[in-house]
Formats: structure tokens, sequence, C-alpha cells
């Protein structure tokens, strides 16, 4: 705490006395005059004695994610004879009980700094107690969402700029979140997350509409590293926990925020606390959000919208009930809603891998263009979209009960939330890159009417419950013990049409009854054997299933006439299918029976229908609807020419169960050099679940990979040091860790049924996980803050990583072509996907205080060294095969593929070369702090940068970090 704060907020409470009306509002400022000067003088007599104000024991965590990062926590309050309640009001805990630090109404001065030269005190609850960061034994950040806001960063994706070694993409529907280079970019329902996200301590099982909660929030904290005891499920790379701004009782306070931006972005927000006597408080909180996409259709079916635009609105209401001081009860519920059109992704396969007409490529007497490398891609979100109109309709909502109870000896925390989600998307189509000299005339006469596409429709229902007893942050044992469970129900479809059908139906993917569930036990202490050095532990044991029950996975094919499939108007049958089965020897019938259960109607230009069903009679369509149920039938039934060999669709139950049992653990020790410095040394481990990969079979009933994958696990060795130095106006930490990471999982797409031989077919494809033998990584972590004259601030995070694979690790290479299933290559020593050498963070702001008010400013940047994508780390090259061949002789099936890559090498290429991006801000605040004026750029130089890739024989599918972004911000206060 700094004199010249208290000084502040002494005359701040004057000034809201000086304009207060009610008398309880008056009585309120007196109060806060009072106890400021009261703190002052402590203070100040321990200061004229030569000595720092000690601080006081802190509290005890409140329920679920207490203690605001941008508010000291009663640590900050320098020790001082407790002062009384003033005559008429008792204090929070009655006559002379302790001042609550939140009548002191202290915020930071700046988004980093201090008017007077030091730093502030950062508060989070990275190890589940309400503790100074610097305290904390490992490497976690944390922001408030004022430093948030005011570069634009409005989602956990923009969380990547400011985090060295996070990466965070969107693929799709997917979020990919990685730490240091551990994560998992399967997001489906047998998949986990490798980084755990929570929301208010609340774990998330998935993560889609996370992006939306940042809003009305006291800070984000982000922790690095296995944090498998205290955090619990998949959280083997780190945690990300989003603490919202709880309800502030006897204090009444509202804001409004507008910002308006480039794509035409209106983003709303605002906040009311509505306190209720002195034992109860709501707060309710919400905010709107659209912009224009930022992506580009450049091809000429304009009247498809673009992907990546937003239109989102959301909304929280939390109660906190304390009817005496030792019970804290807080319930709270939240919506959030996104549509749009979501994620399409730009193929790059055309624009690397351009082939005349006879196969040569660069052929002079062919009007195709030369092949284009990526960096030569000026727009890379320019693509030629066809078919259907993308869109994204996703509903995430939760509840939650949370209650604290002060037993004494020790504190007792409960809480109980329900999350549903619903994600429904169809993604679209696009024949690719729109680059230099693209040929658009042959493309619109190849491809421009083709509507081949995916339909997704997925719901999750989850149940998360936690009791944890815990003695308070003043003993010299601080133990908790535990225990968690997680009960998750899923039910998910994947519809894939093929147009034009060439005989193939597509595939579909129908999972009813997909189930999860999590149980755990676990203690952690820490003890202090002398003032200064301190010992801990920490052990987790947990219990783990995931499976599913009665779904399918169908494919379709001989469609003896052809025709098309899946043109305007169609539409899946999605959860409504009824059949799931195929009996042994089953006739014609019942495979159309079961192909046309999964149809809610056929598209307006659709053929299929004329290719099963026999000619109806004049002025009838070939397909009826039953009027009750509305399945889909042959109005004059199946075809007569049709038969089993010339319609064949293929049903394969998808029945998969997997539990293991985990045992996590960590140790540790503390050593205090001085009063703020800390050298620590920690073992720790965490792990991800095993699951199971979709159980399908190729047209000739071979099994493209195994069933079922083996679970993560991490250990790791980290000995860091924190320190605060002259004065508080230096902040430098540093850290040196070692992972050993075993079965780490990796995913990869393959296909499921023949390539089909018209162009602009799609083959049905399926993605399949497996596991790395092992992987080492180690690092360095280095982390400098300081605070300079004049209000300027300097902060540099670096983060050195070396994360490879190791050896015995054999992966099928399909980039070439799908017919190479024997083509193994070994990826000993290669890095592991979205893990860059070298990532640099750096920023420098000030803060400047007038007669008109208070000037803020802020430059952020970020240098990422180059890193890959994928597995096999490409230049452009084709690895060797394991046992030292290559398809080289006209005889392999990949012959062809084999000779295109040699004249373009660029296909291969899933490299993301080094780059620097730069965000800034610049605000006003009006003396009195309730009006606010902030303009942004996030993104300055129009830096773009794959953040993921999807690498298969005929796509190269890349999507990117959002384009420069630029607006203004205003805020109001009450």
């Amino acid at each position: 705490m700094k004199l010249f704060d208290l000084y502040e907020r002494a005359r701040r409470a004057r000034a809201r006395l000086t304009r207060s009306r009610s008398g309880a509002a008056k009585l309120r400022a007196l109060t806060s005059i009072w106890a400021s000067a009261s703190v002052l003088l402590a203070a100040s007599g321990a200061l004229a004695q030569g000595e720092e104000a000690a601080p006081a024991a802190g509290d005890s965590a409140a329920p679920g994610e207490p203690a605001p990062a941008t508010e000291p926590s009663a640590a900050s309050v320098p020790a001082a004879t407790p002062a009384p309640a003033p005559p008429g009001e008792a204090g929070a805990g009655g006559a002379g009980a302790p001042l609550d630090p939140a009548d002191l109404e202290l915020e930071p001065s700046t988004a980093n700094g201090a008017p007077g030269g030091g730093l502030d005190e950062v508060v989070v609850t990275v190890d589940r107690r309400r503790k100074d960061l610097q305290k904390v034994s490992g490497t976690a950040q944390a922001f408030n969402e004022k430093r948030l806001t005011s570069v634009g960063i409005n989602s956990v994706a923009g969380l990547a700029t400011m985090v060295p070694g996070l990466e965070i993409a969107q693929e799709e529907g997917n979020t990919e979140v990685y730490i240091r280079g551990v994560g998992n970019d399967n997001n489906a329902e047998h998949g986990d997350m490798g980084v755990a996200l929570h929301l208010d301590g609340v774990y998330l099982p998935r993560p889609r509409g996370v992006g939306s909660l940042f809003y009305d929030i006291e800070r984000v904290e982000v922790a690095s590293g296995p944090q498998g005891t205290l955090r619990g499920r998949n959280a083997q790379g780190g945690s990300i926990n989003i603490v919202t701004n709880k309800p502030k009782l006897s204090e009444f306070g509202a804001n409004a925020e507008a910002s308006f931006g480039t794509f035409s972005e209106r983003r709303y927000s605002g906040m009311v606390n509505i306190p209720i006597g002195d034992q109860l408080a709501l707060r309710f909180a919400g905010f709107s959000s659209v912009h224009d996409p930022h992506w580009h259709n450049g091809g000429p079916n304009y009247d498809l919208r673009a992907p990546q635009d937003e239109d989102t609105y959301a909304f929280r209401g939390q109660l906190k009930w304390q009817p005496v001081k030792a019970l804290t009860i807080v319930a709270g519920a939240d919506f959030t809603a996104e549509r749009g059109t979501g994620y399409i992704g730009s193929n790059y396969d055309d624009a690397l891998n351009h082939v005349n007409d006879n196969g040569t490529p660069n052929d002079t007497t062919d009007d195709t263009p030369a092949p284009i490398t990526p960096d030569q891609v000026e727009y890379p979100r320019n693509i030629y979209q066809v078919g259907m109109q993308p869109h994204v309709n996703m509903k995430h909502w939760g509840t939650r009960l949370d209650a604290t109870y002060d037993a004494g000896p020790f504190l007792v925390d409960g809480l109980i939330s329900y999350r549903s989600l619903t994600y429904k998307q169809v993604n679209g189509g696009s024949l690719g890159l729109v680059y230099p000299n693209f040929p658009f005339a042959q493309r619109y006469r190849d491809g421009s009417d083709f509507f081949g596409t995916a339909y997704w429709d997925t719901a999750s229902q989850s149940v998360v419950g936690e009791l944890r007893a815990y003695a308070p942050d003043t003993a010299r044992l601080r133990w908790t013990a535990g225990a968690f469970f997680l009960t998750e129900d899923q039910q998910v479809v994947l519809y894939q049409t093929n147009d034009p059908a060439n005989g193939y139906s597509g595939a579909e993917f129908n999972m009813p009854d997909v189930f999860g569930d999590s149980q755990a036990a676990y203690a952690d202490a820490t003890f202090d054997l002398t003032p200064e050095f301190r010992i801990l532990g920490g052990l987790r044991v947990t219990r783990e299933t995931k499976g599913r029950w009665n779904g399918v996975a169908i494919q379709g094919s001989g469609f003896v006439n052809g025709g098309r499939f899946g043109t305007e108007g169609f539409r899946p049958a999605y959860m409504e299918r009824d059949i799931f089965g195929l009996p042994q020897g089953a006739m014609v019938q019942d495979r159309v029976s079961t192909f046309l259960d999964g149809i809610a109607s056929f598209g307006a230009r659709d053929q299929v229908p004329q290719a099963i069903c026999n000619d109806p009679a004049p002025g009838q369509s070939y397909i009826a609807a039953d009027p009750q149920t509305g399945k889909l039938s042959c109005a004059a039934g199946i075809r007569d020419s049709l038969t089993n060999t010339q319609f064949t669709i293929s049903v394969t139950p998808q029945n998969s169960k997997v539990t293991n049992i985990f045992v996590d653990y960590r140790a540790g020790v503390e050593y205090d050099l001085a009063k703020d410095s800390m050298l620590y040394a920690t073992v720790s481990t965490a792990h991800k679940a095993a699951g199971y990969n979709d159980t399908v079979y190729r047209p000739d009933g071979t099994v493209p990979f195994t069933e079922y994958y083996d679970p993560e696990n991490v250990t790791a060795f980290e000995l860091g040091s924190k320190n605060t130095l002259l004065g508080r106006k230096l902040r430098l930490n540093a850290s040196a860790f070692f992972y050993i990471y075993q079965n780490q999982v990796f995913q990869q797409i393959v296909q499921i049924s023949p390539a089909n031989q018209d162009s602009n077919a799609q083959a049905a494809v399926t993605s399949q996980r497996q596991n790395a033998a092992s992987s080492n990584l180690y690092g360095l972590d280095l982390d400098v803050v300081y605070a300079l004259p004049l209000g300027l601030e300097a902060e540099m995070h670096a983060l050195l990583l070396d994360a490879r694979y190791g050896k015995r690790t054999l992966v099928t290479d399909g980039r070439l072509s799908y017919d190479l299933p024997t083509y193994q290559v070994d990826i000993d020593g290669h890095w592991l996907p979205r893990a860059s050498p070298i990532t640099l963070n750096y920023s420098l702001s000030q803060l400047i205080f007038t007669s008109v008010g208070q000037f803020n400013w802020l430059v952020q940047g970020q240098t990422v060294a180059r890193y890959y994508l994928t597995v096999f780390n490409g230049h452009g090259n084709l690895l060797p095969e394991a046992n030292g061949n290559e398809p080289k002789t006209a005889s392999d099936r990949g012959y062809a593929a084999y000779q295109q890559l040699l004249a373009n090498p660029a296909r291969l290429t899933d490299e993301v070369p080094t780059y620097t991006r730069f965000d800034l801000s610049a605000g006003w605040t009006h003396p009195d702090g309730r009006l606010s004026i902030t303009g942004y750029v996030n993104n300055l130089f129009d830096i773009a940068y794959a953040t993921t890739i999807v690498s298969t024989p005929d796509l190269n599918l890349r999507f990117f970090n959002p384009p420069r972004t630029a607006g203004v911000r205003v805020r109001v206060e009450w």
C-alpha cells in the first residue's frame, strides 16, 4: 500500500461527500475518509521509524475464485491498530472489526503501475488461494478487464498475443488451446482439452462459447505447466480461469460502455450492482457485439456472406447473500448466444499445386498460372465461396451455486454447477484461395455450382460439483482437502454430403448417447518449517470414464444413375434419426430406408431421389413425407432396377468405453531470500484421459486405424525465482522447466472411402488420433517489469523453448495420397506443433495526471520465431519412409502425387514464419473517474499468420489470426 494511494482515496471520498444527496451516501463517504486517514496516519508512523508497514495476514479464500486482481487483498493493507467503526455505524464485522479493504475502494491507478513509481500487487487464485502472484511457486499471469479491453481483446483467442507460449486457434467450431506446446486440437465429443478452462473456478468440459465470456470480469488467470493436483482434469498444459465481478454488498454501482470500430463493429456492454440491505446484493451484466466478416468472398456468388462475422449477445446475473459474516453464498446464471458465418478456412491446395489438364505441372501450353508459395499470398482471407451459406448458431448457458462457511479452525466451500451447450453449423463450401491470376472462368465452369458440405449438430449437458475444506491463510500448515465430480452427456451428429454425388452419398456420424464422467479426491498442503522456508505437496486420485452407445457411422454409395446431392434446401434429420442398425444380409429396401431416415428434406436440385425411387405419377414428387412422423420414403416405391450391389450402404455401430485411474502429485520447496525475493523448486504431474477413434471401415473391409488411444501423462520439473526489487519498482521473475511428456495425442485426417473421380467431389474422411511414444520439453521463462519515472512502465516476457518428439514414433504420412496406408515415417526429433523456440512479449505504457483528467497510452508487441502446425514439420520436403523406401515406381498408386510434389514442394509446407505484431491504445479519464474514452489498434501492421492447418491429399486448409482492427470505446461509471 502506497501513501499516495491512500491520500487519493481520501480525496475522492471527500469529493463524493460534496456531491452526495442522501444521508446514507454521506455517511459512507465520511466513513471512507475517516478510515483512509486512520490507515494513512498509522502507515506514516511506521515509515517515520524507518520501517515498511508489515502486511496483515491475508483473508481466507472466498466463494469460488475471490479477490479482485485489481484490488489489494487484506495482505496489502498496512498492519495498523484495527479502526473502530465511526459513531452510529458498526464496521463490517461489528465494532472494532478490522477494516475491509473494499471499503477503501482501492483501484490501480493504471493498468500496470501506480503514480508513486511502484508496481501494483496482483492478487490471483492460481493455487486455489487468494495470494500475491509473486508468492505463487509457478509461472502464471493475470490480466484485468481494463488491460484486456485497452487493446481490443474481448475473447479468449486474443490472450495468445499477451502470453508467451500460449497458442489459441479457432478451426471451424473448435477452439484449440496450447501452452508451451502442450494442448490438443481435438475438441470433438471423444476428445478433451489439453489446457483446462474454468469460469469462476468451474471446469468447462466443452470450450465452445468461452470466447464470449470476457465482459464484467475481474481478471483472467493463465497458469503455465501441469496443474493436475489442484485444478485437476485435463490441465496437463496449464489452465485458464475467467474470474467475473461478484456482487458487492451495501454498494450501488453501474456502468455502460459502447465501442465502434472497423468492420462496422458495434459492441455494447453494461452492468448494474444493486444492494438489498446489508446482507444481499444482485449484479446483472450483459453485452452484445456485431461486426462484418473479417474474410472476403472473392468469387462471383456475391449473395454468399463471407466467413468470420459476429452476431453475439450474452448476459449474466449473480446474487450474493451473507446472512452472517462466516457464511457467504453466491448464486449465478449466464447465457451466451453466438451466431454468424463461422470459420471456413482458406484452401491453399490449388494455389500451391497447379496441374494442367494433361497432368503435367506448369505446362506452357496451358493457361493455368504457375504455383505459388505461401509467402507470396497477399490476401490469405480471400476465398471463392460456393454452395450453401455458412452459418453457426451456438447457445451456451449455465447456473452455479457456491457457498463458503468459516468454521473457525477451517473453512468449507461447496460448489455445484450445471451447463448446457448446443451448437449447430453448416460449413458452406469454397473453391479455395483466390490468388494472383486466379482462373475464374475455368473454376466457374467446373465448380461454382458445387454444394458438398458438412452439417454439425452437437449438444452437451454437464454437472460439476466440488466440496473442499481448507485451513485459513494465517495457519502455519495451510492444508486443503476436497472431492470433485463431473458428469457429461453429449449428442453429436456430423453429416457430410458430396456434390456431384457420382455414386457416393457422403457419410454420417450419429452419436445420440455419448457419456463421460470424472471423480477425484485430493489433498494439498504448505507447511512453514521456518518463517522463510516452506515445503509443499499434494496428491490427487482421479477416475475417468468416457464412452458411447447406440451410435452409427454410415457411408453410402452405388447411385447407378449418378445425380446431385445436397443442393439448396437440403437438411439432414440430425438427431431425429430412428434407425441405428442394419441387419445382416439386409435387402436394398432396408438400405434405402436407412439412408432416407437420416434426411429431413432433399435439396431443390437434388437428383438422388430419381436414382433410388421409381418414377412417380404425373404431378407427384419422387419423395413423400409421412404426415405424422415426417419420415421420407419413395412415393412410388424403390426403383425396381436397384439391387444390393448397386446401392451399398454400410452401418457401423459405435460402441466404445474406456476407463482410467490416475494418481497426480506435486511437491516442492519455497525459500525467501528476502522479504520480496523467493526461490522455489517443484515437481508436478497431470494427465488427460484415454479415448477412442470412430469405428469405421473402408469399402474393402480394412480398418484405417486403431479404435483406442492411450492416456497422456506429463511430469514437469521447475526451478524458479520471484523478486520485487528497488522499492517495488522492479519485478524480476525467472524459471527453468523440464517436461517428460508420455503418449502425447495428436490428430490426423484419414480417408474412409475411395477418392471420387470427379475433381469437384469430396471423399469421406474422418479424424484419427494416435499417441507419440514420448516427448521432451525444456525451456526458460523470464518476466521483467520496471516502473520508470514519469509514470512510465516497461515490461518484457520471454520464453525459450525446445519441444521435440522422442524416438519410435511412427506416423502414417497421408499428405500425398490416401492410397499409401503403409507409408510410415519416423518423426523423431520433430518439433511439437505450435511450439515456438523463442517468444518475446514486450510493452511500454504511461500514465499522466493533469488537472483535466488522467491520460494513458500503451504499446505492446509480440515476436514469435518460426514454428510448425503439424507433426511433419514440412518445408516442402517429403519425409523418408521409416524403412527408407519412397514411392518411386509407376506401379505405386501414389506415384503421380509423388512426381507432382517434386515440381511443387511448397505443397507440404506447414511452417509459420517468424512474425512480429503490435497493438496500441490511448485513453483519457475524467478527473472524477466516471467517464473514459479509449482508442485502440489491434494488429497494427495487419500481419497474417496461420493458426492451424489441415493437410490432406486434396486439402491444404489454413485458418488465420484476425486482421487489423481499430476502434474507440466510451465508458461511463455510476
